[in-house]
């Protein structure tokens, strides 16, 4: 009896070890490789790349971003409209103006004062990862500039999937792709 005893001892223990902890499973993001190939992904990809901008910023001694539901919308709305309207930009010609847009999804209801971000990104579905993209931007200095902007406080990531064949600015896409909104801000 007492050998089983020991056997199982240290089979417990082997367990413990080899099972990742929660504090290792939150220092990595996981779905960051993830390549699309569907719809379906778009919230693994949207929650990769919270994580993975999240993660840029502690490593440089920053506070993490909190998710934040009317920047979510209007995140959503903005990727959806540069989809249905054929563009890439902040701003849609004669469509409402970056923080207007923001602001009307609710973002600064009484308050003073606000600031607010914002990064763009499209990619064929092959290179359209999560690290790819928060890679791009922190290679871009106003988009790492809003990536590790200390003032900011909240966030949110829409990822759209198209199949392709869109035009207009997306007619390099050469098949299916994914539009990225992530907004940033703080309300004070």
């Amino acid at each position: 009896m007492r050998s089983v005893r020991v056997v199982l001892l240290t089979l417990a223990a082997m367990l413990l070890i080899a099972a990742p902890t929660a504090s290792a499973k939150s220092k990595r993001c996981e779905d960051a490789g993830l390549v699309p190939t569907s719809a379906d992904q778009m919230v693994r990809i949207q929650r990769a790349t919270r994580c993975l901008v999240n993660r840029e910023r502690t490593r440089r001694g920053l506070k993490r971003l909190k998710f934040n539901d009317r920047l979510q919308k209007s995140s959503d709305y903005q990727a959806a409209d540069m989809l249905k309207h054929r563009y890439f930009g902040h701003n849609r010609r004669g469509g409402r103006r970056f923080a207007d847009r923001i602001l009307d999804f609710g973002y600064d209801p009484d308050r003073s004062g606000y600031a607010l971000g914002e990064n763009l990104a499209w990619a064929s579905s092959p290179i359209a990862t999560p690290r790819r993209i928060v890679s791009g931007w922190m290679h871009s200095p106003s988009h790492r500039a809003n990536m590790l902007n200390e003032g900011f406080r909240d966030q949110a990531v829409s990822a759209l999937w198209s199949d392709g064949g869109v035009g207009g600015a997306y007619k390099d896409s050469n098949g299916p792709f994914v539009i990225f909104v992530n907004q940033f801000g703080v309300r004070y």
